[in-house]
């Protein structure tokens, strides 16, 4: 193989895996929140995930602090898309020998059982519990989402 040949591989090598370690998942900055606070029981793991999405999602401190009725609405919608289940399209880019070849890869994301229960609880709790009563906790849990992923 040439020296040039040589460069170009290891450029695009180079390049496929800074874009590997910099592109995030598809889904938006506060879905990953959501999904973290969802899915981690443990509130030190809990908080410590959220820490990791803060640190890696630019300006989100500032956006959570000045929109909290946007972000309000985002959870919601992060919820409700976790709690039935969506699909999401990837682009992975590979360099072989210096040429760039995107191929397309479309992943369905199954239902949450944790979203689906959080928010039937929440959204109905006369029709839905954990104890098969009413829960009554239904005021004030998505204000306690968004104070746990503002103090993270």
């Amino acid at each position: 193989m040439s020296r040039k040949k040589k460069s170009l591989a290891a450029l695009g090598a180079a390049i496929a895996e800074h874009e590997k370690l910099n592109n995030s998942a598809p889904t938006s900055a506060v879905q990953q929140l959501v999904e973290a606070f969802l899915s981690t029981s443990n509130p030190a793991k809990r908080a410590k995930r959220i820490a990791e999405i803060k640190s890696r999602a630019e300006g989100l401190n500032a956006m959570l602090e000045e929109n909290s009725g946007l972000i309000t609405a985002e959870i919601e919608q992060a919820l409700y898309r976790a709690a039935t289940g969506y699909t999401v399209v990837e682009h992975k880019t590979k360099y072989v020998n210096g040429i760039k070849t995107v191929e397309t890869v479309e992943k369905n994301i199954a239902p949450s059982q944790a979203a689906i229960e959080f928010y039937l609880i929440n959204k109905k709790p006369a029709d839905y519990s954990r104890t098969g009563g009413v829960s009554g906790e239904s005021e004030g849990r998505v204000e306690e989402i968004l104070e746990a992923i503002k103090n993270g």
